[in-house]
């Protein structure tokens, strides 16, 4: 099986030989498929989604957040402590972020969407490295789905994974929403 670190390194490229063009247009799509899945569960305005602000080559994007906080929803984004865990604020556009909610408060969430360098099938995702996220995901509740965006070409047949990875139950791509894991 190939490293963690090299298939990183194999997306982070891919990732920056896209132009802004590329990006943007996939990161539209993205939206609108976050947006088309929070319509099919359901999910009523004034639930919590825990998102996240995108790095400059990450999928995601500012008008995701943007698009879900104006769809009623209460937008949730990491704080990194000092321990590399995620606290949570409430995001609004334009707005300072509000108190800390704490580390829990992603466990109310309703939706959770999370960045990833890759995902596979079986729902192992590929983040940056830290732990972060593999500990967030560990106060989810049971049930809430929980979704890695990525770029088309993205979802991978494997992906490298050690004991405290924690898996994701979808992968969305500018191609659609996929289902990925046992559950």
């Amino acid at each position: 099986m190939t490293s963690k670190a090299s298939v990183r390194a194999a997306i982070q490229a891919s990732r920056a030989s896209m132009t802004d063009e590329q990006r943007q247009a996939q990161r539209a799509a993205i939206r609108d498929r976050v947006l088309d899945t929070c319509a099919e569960l359901a999910l009523p305005p004034g639930y919590r989604v825990a998102a996240y602000q995108p790095l400059r080559t990450e999928p995601g994007s500012m008008e995701l957040l943007a698009a879900l906080w104006h769809a009623g929803y209460q937008v949730l984004v990491p704080s990194t402590l000092a321990d590399r865990d995620l606290d949570w604020v409430s995001w609004a556009p334009d707005a300072h972020f509000s108190a800390r909610l704490g580390v829990d408060a992603v466990g109310s969430a309703a939706l959770v969407l999370v960045p990833a360098f890759a995902v596979d099938r079986v729902g192992h995702r590929l983040g940056r490295g830290g732990g972060s996220y593999d500990r967030a995901l560990a106060r989810v509740a049971r049930g809430t789905p929980v979704a890695a965006l990525l770029y088309d070409g993205e979802l991978l047949d494997d992906v490298p994974v050690d004991d405290w990875d924690r898996p994701v139950s979808a992968a969305v791509q500018p191609s659609g929403w996929t289902a990925v894991g046992t559950g």
